[in-house]
């Protein structure tokens, strides 16, 4: 079944500029305005691919591709947290069973795609929060990632996993726990490079409660059956203690009882 062609109207464009909701494979002039929020490489056999997930001032998200050999041209101008204008690239489905982003289309960049820096004064912020109690029930479709945020609590130690299928024999591995306004507990576990990051910047924090956003996480079942969240090699980001009027309002709440029972969960997530 092909895709279904979205109607262009007014609301579909700003200042000559597309809205990602319209951006679809059925037409190759497009010309948008993003905010990069996350940017990582990842490897393609014997060579590479630069993924991106950018934002535009309507709050959707959506995934973009530089192919290996186009990344030494764009990388430079392609900055985390920056504002860009592209122009000239294609549209595809975004065939991945695990999607860090509900949308199903992606940019593809092409050799003749422009990218400019521009100035835009916007606070706005990019947060999936998904509640945990959604979570644990199993109603969250476990192949799109999402943001989590809460408290961090019951911090392990960082060891050491061996892994016959890792280049070094082994691995970091990092379990935590996540705690909500509703006392709900989320078991996080980190891997690689993002468990050390995580812990060196949990250890040095000065102030006793701590608060985390994870962004891009993907849920998996433990050997318990129960849901827990768990990086996304590249792909996830960690902000402790953000700058944001959601981690203020997060310190300024005081839990009555922290010991509560742990809910029950389901395996029959969505698909």
């Amino acid at each position: 079944m092909g895709s279904t062609m979205i109607p262009f109207t007014s609301d579909s464009c700003d200042g000559g500029y597309f809205h990602i909701a319209s951006l679809n494979p059925n037409m190759g002039e497009w010309s948008v305005s993003m905010k990069i929020l996350n940017c990582w490489s990842v490897s393609r056999g014997s060579g590479r691919e630069l993924n991106m997930i950018l934002g535009d001032e309507h709050f959707t998200q959506i995934q973009a591709v530089v192919r290996d050999e186009l990344i030494d041209n764009y990388l430079s101008r392609l900055i985390i947290d920056e504002w860009v204008s592209i122009k000239n690239f294609d549209v595809s489905r975004v065939n991945n069973i695990l999607r860090p982003i509900p949308h199903r289309f992606k940019i593809v960049f092409r050799s003749d795609t422009l990218v400019q820096s521009i100035n835009m004064c916007s606070s706005r912020t990019y947060f999936n929060l998904t509640e945990f109690v959604s979570i644990l029930s199993g109603i969250v479709n476990p192949n799109i990632c999402v943001d989590v945020f809460g408290k961090i609590v019951n911090v392990r130690e960082l060891i050491f996993v061996p892994s016959v299928e890792h280049s070094q024999g082994r691995y970091f591995e990092l379990y935590f726990g996540l705690r909500d306004t509703e006392c709900i507990h989320l078991e996080c576990r980190l891997t690689g490079d993002l468990a050390v990051e995580f812990y060196d910047l949990w250890k040095h924090c000065s102030r006793n409660t701590v608060i985390c956003i994870i962004k891009f996480v993907k849920l998996e079942l433990s050997q318990e059956h129960r849901w827990r969240c768990t990086n996304v090699t590249g792909s996830t980001r960690i902000m402790l203690n953000p700058d944001h009027s959601i981690t203020d309002e997060m310190l300024c709440w005081i839990p009555e009882n922290d010991q509560v029972p742990i809910i029950t969960r389901k395996e029959n997530a969505m698909e």
